[in-house]
């Protein structure tokens, strides 16, 4: 996250302008600028208080029944299912590719041939912030009718923008981080402009609440977090580019270790999670966690063991049960040395 000093010039500027909410001028520059990396329009693009709350609205503004099944990866973190609840679907959890530990539009394919009862939406999910293949998830809306909204919470890096909303979080503990935030990319210039009236109780040009909707616009002082951290992005991502390289060095030559695919080479997020071929989660944590090094179950087992959503529809998951019980987590911070890196790998080998 920027330090404080970088801070300061953008929030004289909020003192200055003494504009605090309400798509204000940083939130207007912010959305410009991300626009500009993505090569869009401005108006292609709308920020959101959090990734959670920018799903929700998406799904709303791209499904015309507010009613049935959204198919989810049950590989995921908990926010997808919890967005889709909030929209008014119910989800209905698909297993992944064991390859991309993805949903792709052929699980999804076969899914709708499976299911008993309407399918609304598919919110596909991106793995730790992997690219995901836009254009595919376009022609399966066309092919199918069914709308497509992308949970990319951790891929602001990787961010492919098509017809289907996409939609990045920029809580803390991403990439690029405000704090809390998020935004929503489409070349759907309506979808846009219909999640932005939601996202401001429902208004559009006016006081009269035109459509159902809620509060979730980004504040002018998150905006100021998020154009500071785009200023260092560009250092920060040597960082993290650095550390991929090590722990790719240093594991990735074993057999028994495998990284997503393009991982440190050709996308990067702001966590590393391994495949350890065979190997028992917990024991190479708790090994870990002996000598002083933590480490994460991201996802813990998938969403189908969340007691909030465990009696959820779903198709057999052995993919996802395989992924969580075969990754993990590994320290991974801009500023980590390659001595640490060392330390974490001779833990790993030596449990191996």
């Amino acid at each position: 996250m920027p330090r404080a000093e970088a801070l300061m010039p953008y929030l004289q500027r909020i003192d200055d302008r003494r504009s605090y909410s309400n798509f204000g001028p940083l939130v207007t520059e912010l959305e410009t600028r991300l626009a500009q990396r993505l090569g869009v329009d401005p108006d292609c693009i709308i920020t959101v208080a959090n990734g959670t709350a920018g799903l929700t609205l998406a799904l709303q503004a791209v499904v015309e029944n507010p009613s049935g099944y959204c198919l989810i990866p049950s590989w995921t973190f908990v926010a997808t299912a919890h967005a889709v609840s909030s929209a008014g679907l119910t989800p209905f959890l698909v297993d992944v590719d064991e390859g991309s530990w993805a949903l792709t539009p052929e699980i999804a394919r076969d899914a709708l041939a499976r299911i008993d009862g309407p399918v609304a939406a598919v919110m596909p999910v991106a793995p730790f912030g992997a690219p995901m293949d836009t254009a595919a998830w376009d022609r399966f809306t066309e092919q199918t009718g069914v709308p497509v909204v992308i949970d990319a919470a951790a891929g602001h890096d990787a961010v492919r923008v098509g017809t289907s909303p996409v939609v990045v979080s920029l809580h803390a503990t991403k990439i690029l981080g405000a704090g809390e935030g998020g935004y929503v990319v489409c070349r759907a210039r309506e979808a846009i402009a219909d999640i932005k009236q939601r996202s401001n109780f429902g208004f559009r040009g006016s006081r009269d609440a035109g459509t159902v909707g809620t509060n979730a616009k980004m504040s002018e002082y998150h905006a100021a977090v998020g154009l500071a951290a785009m200023d260092a992005y560009a250092s920060d991502l040597e960082g993290f580019r650095a550390v991929a390289a090590a722990y790719r060095e240093r594991l990735g030559r074993r057999q028994q270790v495998a990284f997503q695919a393009g991982f440190g080479n050709e996308w990067y997020g702001s966590v590393c999670v391994a495949r350890f071929f065979g190997a028992d989660q917990e024991r190479l944590m708790s090994r870990l966690d002996a000598v002083g090094i933590s480490s994460r179950a991201w996802w813990g087992a998938g969403v189908h063991v969340q007691t909030a959503f465990a009696d959820l529809p779903r198709l057999p998951l052995p993919v996802t049960e395989m992924l969580a019980r075969e990754t993990l987590g590994l320290p991974y911070f801009v500023d980590m040395t390659e001595t640490d890196v060392e330390r974490v790998c001779r833990v790993i080998e030596h449990a191996f």
